[in-house]
């Protein structure tokens, strides 16, 4: 053994040249298997981001809608809140419509505002209408057309 460290010992150049070349061999070894490790971890790092821009645009999405949705609910609050204070009016003008029809309103604004007065009996007239009158109308109407009637039918002979 002692003889083969010498002769190692002897020779440095030589056993210097050829670890030198394992260890090239090994880093080279190295690069390859760094170059796949590193387009694997490119090919991973791709993907997350990928995922998570996936991710990113389905919740802005998501996002989105629950403000459309809460938009479209306050605008619906607001319409049932306008339609409530237009029943509230309605009803307020159909009050004051029926005031305003009342028979007593309207003699107490003649009385007050017109001074107008409920008539005496002499200022009263009562008219009759006789029912004589309309039925000898019909009964006219009924001898026109029985001669219309006749008239037609002897055009015929």
């Amino acid at each position: 053994m002692l003889v083969a460290k010498a002769e190692l010992n002897y020779y440095p150049e030589h056993v210097y040249q050829e670890e030198y070349k394992e260890i090239k061999k090994n880093q080279n070894n190295n690069r390859k298997d760094n170059k796949k490790n590193n387009k694997y971890k490119a090919l991973i790092k791709l993907f997350c981001l990928f995922i998570a821009i996936i991710v990113l645009s389905t919740s802005l999405f998501i996002l989105f809608r629950y403000a459309t949705i809460t938009q479209v609910r306050m605008e619906v609050t607001a319409l049932e809140r306008q339609k409530v204070e237009l029943e509230k009016d309605k009803l307020n003008l159909l009050a004051d419509l029926d005031g305003v029809k009342s028979s007593l309103n309207i003699s107490e604004d003649a009385m007050y505002k017109l001074g107008m007065s409920y008539p005496k009996e002499g200022q009263v007239i009562y008219l009759s209408l006789e029912d004589t009158i309309d039925d000898t109308v019909q009964s006219v109407s009924i001898s026109d057309k029985l001669n219309e009637v006749l008239s037609m039918f002897s055009g015929l002979f």
